[in-house]
């Protein structure tokens, strides 16, 4: 669930309505609420909720407390937001990618060496930031919990556009229901950034991934041989 820091700093193209002039004495400052929510987003990813500080978030978003309280309210509706920017912006990403994708095998097994490829930091893994909140909040904060519940639901609705795709385009077994495929992917990529964040190395990660493949792939020769 998942995505990378390259990913979503790729912002959309910015309209009139994301520049905005904060309430300030003497001359009016400008300031992209996009960027501004953008750096708030990298500080909650890397931190968590509880251990951002109202300090940490004016600095990264360069804003003072005024500014940010006009617009985006207080911290808990700013990573509200936050979790929002994410979650709409991987579903972008997936999309794109599914779109751009020469068969769902090759969707698949993009996104997973994506994944996997955290793995090759040498310093902070930041994981998923819908898994990390889930983890820190969800049980707490039913705000929150609904915020990922959304997010996770968007990025399983790819999932399954992409395995649907898979089963006409007979390279996805047909035999198997859509929604397990669908948990299954969701949990088993859920696992893998938690176990990289934990600090797996990539030679583990990558046997894991082609058995996820293969598990959800048609066998050409099961095939023939259903068919004699």
């Amino acid at each position: 669930m998942f995505i990378t820091d390259e990913s979503i700093k790729n912002l959309d193209k910015r309209t009139d309505q994301s520049i905005i002039f904060p309430m300030t004495y003497g001359r009016p400052r400008e300031f992209d609420i996009d960027r501004a929510l953008e750096a708030a987003t990298q500080q909650f990813w890397l931190t968590g909720y509880e251990a951002t500080s109202l300090h940490n978030l004016l600095q990264k978003m360069s804003l003072s407390k005024s500014s940010l309280y006009q617009t985006f309210g207080n911290k808990h509706e700013l990573f509200v937001r936050c979790l929002d920017h994410y979650q709409q912006t991987m579903v972008n990403v997936l999309n794109e990618q599914l779109n751009k994708s020469a068969s769902i095998k090759q969707f698949l097994s993009d996104f997973l060496e994506d994944v996997i490829s955290e793995a090759k930091t040498r310093g902070i893994r930041k994981g998923c930031f819908l898994v990390n909140t889930a983890n820190e909040l969800s049980q707490r904060d039913t705000g929150i919990a609904e915020a990922v519940s959304t997010g996770t639901a968007n990025v399983a609705n790819v999932f399954r556009c992409a395995i649907q795709r898979g089963k006409e385009q007979q390279e996805i077994s047909s035999t198997l229901p859509t929604e397990s495929l669908v948990d299954y992917l969701m949990i088993s990529v859920s696992g893998l950034r938690t176990m990289i964040k934990a600090g797996a190395e990539i030679k583990s990660l990558k046997p894991v991934i082609n058995l996820m493949i293969h598990t959800i792939s048609i066998d050409k020769s099961d095939e023939r041989h259903a068919s004699l």
